[in-house]
């Protein structure tokens, strides 16, 4: 992924879980991520694969994967703009169900250099 291809939800997603597990310093495996997210571990590796791809992460010979410094620092951004605009929607709606998966929504739509003014302000 360039700075100019637009992430999905589903990256972000991805992203924003791998870096949680980082923090936590849990290994994090195909077998993690499909118990976390409850997918077929043929769904988590295409994500994978195409992660890799685009430099986010990388599979060390113990298939153990990490973020790369390019994928931390996109999850780090990521972060920050979820966590705006959570701010807002928790305000407005505190009691949205879905609250994840509109804000995944929301940010794979809106342009990454209009996101940036949500952390900007």
């Amino acid at each position: 992924m360039d700075t100019n291809e637009k992430l999905t939800a589903a990256n972000i997603r991805y992203l924003l879980t791998m870096k949680a597990f980082a923090a936590a310093d849990q290994t994090i495996r195909n077998s993690t991520l499909a118990d976390h997210f409850h997918y077929k571990k043929s769904s988590i590796h295409a994500m994978l694969k195409h992660l890799a791809a685009a430099g986010m992460i990388e599979k060390d010979e113990s298939n153990i994967i990490r973020l790369t410094e390019k994928g931390a620092d996109t999850a780090d951004r990521y972060q920050a703009y979820y966590s705006a605009v959570d701010t807002v929607i928790n305000q407005g709606f505190p009691d949205f169900q879905h609250r994840e998966n509109a804000i995944l929504a929301f940010l794979a739509e809106i342009p990454e250099r209009d996101l940036r003014r949500l952390v900007q302000q």
